[in-house]
């Protein structure tokens, strides 16, 4: 993913099965964030996110965002960019880098599997981890989160979060809706109403 911001050009994109730490590197980069920095000795199999800053077209830094654990891809819900930092998911962490020099400004996990998305809210963010949404300070700073009855992964089609107006609007994984004033407040709950016939065990449906 190629992006224009102020006077550079940035590259997002994930790098495959990268090894840490070995001569077979296909580049190199001047940072490398990593999750446990006693384990950023050793070498690893696992996905990554990169990030390359250039000026002119001439690269003036560069980043691999390292994850010991899965990793999520790049999409245009998995960062964002403004006051001169990005904002990146990085499976169940949150990276902050400075721009241009993606110098780490912090790092931290929050939803106890993953991040799915991050969305920006007034001064703040949204973070829709697959638990649990949060509510976090630029710095990182929880604000507020909330959970539901069952995951945040929809698999009816729902969006599973939506910022309106004044309020987010929320679908959990079996359609039981949730709407929340901007403080983290629930103001409605409307649990699906599942059929009869759909609850009756599969082998009693046609008694």
């Amino acid at each position: 993913m190629k992006l224009t911001y102020k006077k550079f050009e940035i590259e997002l994109f994930d790098g495959i099965n990268h090894k840490l730490n070995t001569n077979n590197t296909i580049r190199e980069y001047k940072k490398i964030h990593f999750k446990d920095t006693q384990q950023k000795d050793d070498t690893y199999h696992k996905n990554t996110h990169t990030i390359i800053i250039k000026k002119s077209g001439i690269e003036i830094s560069s980043a691999l965002v390292y994850q010991i654990s899965k990793t999520t891809g790049i999409y245009n819900d998995s960062f964002i960019l403004e006051d001169d930092k990005i904002w990146i998911i990085n499976y169940n962490e949150i990276y902050c880098l400075h721009i241009p020099s993606l110098e780490l400004a912090w790092h931290k996990a929050f939803d106890s599997h993953v991040n799915f998305a991050i969305h920006k809210l007034k001064d703040d963010i949204i973070i829709h981890g697959e638990s649990e949404i949060f509510r976090i300070t630029k710095d990182g700073e929880t604000v507020w989160n909330f959970g539901g009855r069952d995951i945040w992964f929809n698999v009816e089609g729902e969006p599973e979060i939506t910022i309106e107006n004044n309020t987010i609007r929320l679908f959990d994984f079996v359609s039981n809706e949730y709407v929340l004033d901007f403080d983290g407040n629930q103001i409605e709950d409307n649990p699906r109403i599942v059929p009869e016939e759909i609850k009756k065990k599969w082998w009693n449906i046609f008694n």
